[in-house]
């Protein structure tokens, strides 16, 4: 059984890739051999194995014009050029079937919420399954209270989904709420694809009728039909994308908030790789030097000098005034003064002499 985001299996019926596990040129040898052997039995005439089996490559016709209207707007995919792909824009809720380079089918969709949004990718779808029953996840058990729903008109994947090759659980599907496609913004799923104009797609996509597509729905059993020819898929996010008329029309952006968290990681991861420049040291404010402290320094130590202020220049020294020469200490001593002896009284009779101060 497949739910909506639940994978088919990868051996899945009918899948054509499967055998393809012989090389080109063990191929080509084995095709020359039974080429000879038939032109002895004279069945077929032998020719070129290499000309014979040699396939066109799929992207060998030149762009059409739908393709190089995309290319000049923007739209940046690897489409092929030849051949069937699908192409599924988010924004607009729109898939478009394309076949040899020109649309063929455009349909409405029913995406994914915002909480499990249809995500970016590229697949192939394989085979269309019919009758499909439906499987909840374990977390969709544990969260909604979901049930198994078997085949049937209320089953969630309608009645034909195709398997797709991818490892995200991602498929085109038919709906039973099909009143959805009736709104303008269609984000509803769990992620898969709900396509309007699934059962046109699927006859598209097998090569058979409308007609033919209700018979096998019609059979009430659960089995699945083969491609005959993988089909790309490619899921893309445009919000910008040209309508069936080749116009560009605007569409909103479905997951604005996804879209904010890769900008906001965008930018986290850009300010990683920007280292800023360290920041200039301050220097600090001056602080005024301490007053010395009195007294006589230890023996063997010198004060250090107060370091001037880093930001005020010094100030010239005032001139020092000359102090008076203090006196000697030893002062020479003032020569005595030798007075005179008292001169003897003259004899009587006799004239005295005169004075003579300082004499030996």
């Amino acid at each position: 059984m497949i739910q909506e985001g639940q994978h088919a299996p990868s051996g899945g019926v009918g899948r054509p890739m499967s055998v393809g596990w012989i090389s080109r040129s063990s191929g080509r040898a084995t095709f020359a051999a039974l080429a000879a052997a038939l032109a002895l039995a004279g069945c077929v005439t032998a020719s070129d194995p290499q000309q014979a089996t040699a396939p066109k490559p799929a992207d060998e016709a030149p762009p059409s014009a739908y393709i190089k209207m995309l290319r000049q707007n923007g739209i940046n995919v690897a489409v092929p050029t030849r051949g069937k792909f699908i192409l599924v824009n988010i924004p607009s809720y729109e898939l478009i079937a394309v076949e040899n380079g020109e649309p063929v089918i455009r349909s409405k969709v029913v995406l994914g919420q915002p909480a499990t949004r249809t995500p970016e990718l590229n697949s192939s779808a394989f085979a269309v399954r019919f009758n499909p029953a439906w499987t909840p996840t374990p977390s969709m058990i544990r969260n909604e209270a979901a049930v198994p729903i078997p085949p049937g008109p209320n089953n969630p994947l309608g009645r034909l989904m195709f398997e797709m090759d991818n490892d995200q659980f991602i498929f085109l599907h038919d709906t039973n709420q099909r009143g959805l496609f009736s709104r303008t913004r269609r984000a509803f799923s769990h992620g898969c694809i709900r396509v309007e104009q699934v059962r046109s797609l699927a006859a598209w996509a097998l090569g058979v009728t409308a007609g033919e597509i209700d018979k096998m729905i019609a059979r009430g059993s659960t089995y699945s039909v083969p491609l005959p020819e993988q089909i790309p898929v490619f899921l893309v996010y445009y919000t910008r994308f040209p309508d069936e008329q080749g116009q560009i029309a605007s569409h909103p952006d479905v997951y604005a908030n996804w879209q904010a968290e890769e900008r906001a990681y965008l930018a986290r991861a850009a300010a990683r790789r920007w280292t800023p420049p360290p920041a200039p040291a301050v220097q600090p404010a001056a602080v005024p030097p301490k007053p010395p402290e009195t007294g006589p320094a230890p023996s063997g130590e010198q004060t250090p000098a107060a370091p001037a202020a880093a930001s005020e220049p010094p100030k010239p020294e005032a001139p020092t005034p000359q102090a008076p020469k203090p006196e000697s200490s030893n002062p020479e001593p003032a020569k005595p003064t030798v007075e005179a002896p008292p001169a003897a009284a003259p004899a009587a009779g006799t004239a005295p002499a005169a004075s003579k101060a300082g004499s030996d």
